[in-house]
């Protein structure tokens, strides 16, 4: 029997400032789990910036541009941790950048619940965030685990016959096309009939700059795609004060943007 886990690529490099200062009207049971969710966010910006550095280094990598969303290949792999115990739990948990000595799975489950919901409810963006399962119709799974996903993950469970392999096919790309609203249209290609669970995270984002550039200011200018290619494209041209880091290992400045409700764009370059 084999799992596959499939991670939907999505339209930029999203990262969330959660809020952590809430008003005399939240629980002190809200403040220390927002205030967890802070940690857990920085303890993995770790793992994000590695994850950036391996797909950048692979040859097909190169010259391309890369667009895929942290937060979402850190949900999907933690919920993955909920169904794994052992050596293989500790390999997940270590590799999302987490020390099983300072803090625990559940602290962990609780951080990346209460970040999509408070992502999910900002309203001054178009911005879902979610996790479905495709369960296999012979696979018997724990309630506990399904109920913890659903929990924790916001995760929807589906009966899947996959050994009818077009029909599998068609029922995970037409739930992944609804949630992002026709951005990805074919995630799943192939399917093997011997799969037990499919875990899918989608994430669709659609928002407008904190401050927006003013379009009279775009202008068509060379971009250096390497030392040989140039192409012509439309550049965006704005004076203020953003935050840039430098990574001399890789050699890549990291731009940082800002949209609204505390949303960020990172682009390196």
């Amino acid at each position: 029997m084999r799992v596959l886990l499939s991670l939907c690529v999505t339209l930029l490099v999203l990262w969330s400032t959660v809020q952590c200062h809430h008003g005399p009207q939240h629980s002190h049971h809200d403040s220390n789990a927002a205030n967890g969710s802070l940690r857990i966010y920085q303890e993995n910006l770790d793992f994000a910036f590695r994850l950036y550095k391996h797909i950048s280094a692979l040859p097909d990598s190169q010259s391309k541009n890369i667009i895929f969303s942290p937060l979402s290949v850190s949900v999907a792999l933690a919920a993955l941790s909920l169904g794994a115990r052992g050596k293989t739990h500790q390999q997940l948990f270590e590799g999302l950048g987490f020390n099983g000595t300072d803090i625990t799975a559940e602290e962990v489950n609780q951080a990346f619940q209460h970040i999509q919901q408070d992502l999910n409810e900002k309203t001054d963006l178009d911005l879902s965030l979610g996790n479905a399962l495709f369960i296999g119709q012979n696979a018997k799974l724990r309630p506990e685990f399904l109920e913890s996903m659903k929990r924790y993950y916001q995760s929807e469970g589906f009966s899947t016959n996959f050994s009818n392999i077009e029909e599998a096919k068609q029922q995970i790309n037409k739930y992944v096309e609804e949630k992002t609203k026709g951005k990805i249209t074919n995630l799943v290609q192939e399917v093997d009939p011997l799969t037990v669970m499919y875990l899918i995270n989608y994430i669709y984002f659609k928002g407008k700059w904190e401050m927006p550039f003013h379009p009279e200011s775009t202008l068509e200018m060379p971009f250096f795609v390497n030392n040989t290619t140039t192409v012509t494209v439309p550049m965006m041209k704005e004076n203020k004060k953003i935050s840039v880091y430098y990574d001399a290992e890789i050699a890549t400045h990291i731009l940082q943007l800002h949209y609204n409700e505390s949303v960020n764009a990172a682009a390196p370059s």
